[in-house]
């Protein structure tokens, strides 16, 4: 009978969630839950400046914190990248960093996708970010692009103002 105060939802079912949850009613997912609980939201959202200067052939490094049993429709192998190509319109290399650091050689990259972080702790996605910050490679979240990916990331950036102030800033 009352509406919820919060909406959570997976990332890959933000465009759904989006076009049916009323505008009044804030929605989040999980992720970007997670990447203010483990890791620096502000930092993550800053990471999306570079996407609009991605070129074909640029390295992008998909940070998966544990090493699981991959799908066919795995979200940081398959999706992600997929819906990053057909965003940029570009053609682009990805690399899975998989297991609890980053331990393949990030120089290259122009962008870390780093996922939620589910089965890590705090530690160990600040030291993610801290490696990323001394390459000066920008770093984002799995939430918070494919937010962004989806037209959605204003909307699920709205319980956390200091991250959607600096959004509303990248897309001026």
């Amino acid at each position: 009978k009352r509406d919820p105060a919060l909406v959570v939802t997976d990332s890959q079912a933000i465009g759904d969630v989006d076009s049916i949850v009323p505008g009044h009613i804030k929605v989040t997912t999980y992720s970007i839950l997670f990447s203010r609980l483990k890791g620096d939201l502000v930092k993550f959202v800053e990471g999306l400046r570079v996407i609009d200067e991605l070129q074909d052939n640029d390295e992008i490094i998909i940070a998966e914190a544990c090493t699981h049993h991959t799908q066919a429709d795995d979200i940081g192998r398959y999706k992600i990248p997929a819906w990053l190509e057909e965003f940029t319109g570009k053609k682009l290399k990805f690399t899975v960093n998989a297991g609890k650091m980053l331990h393949k050689d990030i120089s290259n990259a122009k962008l870390i996708v780093q996922c939620g972080g589910c089965m890590v702790n705090r530690k160990e996605i600040l030291n993610r970010i801290e490696s990323a910050e001394e390459s000066d490679i920008p770093i984002t979240n799995y939430g918070i692009i494919i937010s962004h990916m989806h037209n959605a990331l204003e909307r699920t950036l709205a319980p956390f103002e200091e991250a959607g102030s600096i959004y509303r800033d990248i897309v001026k």
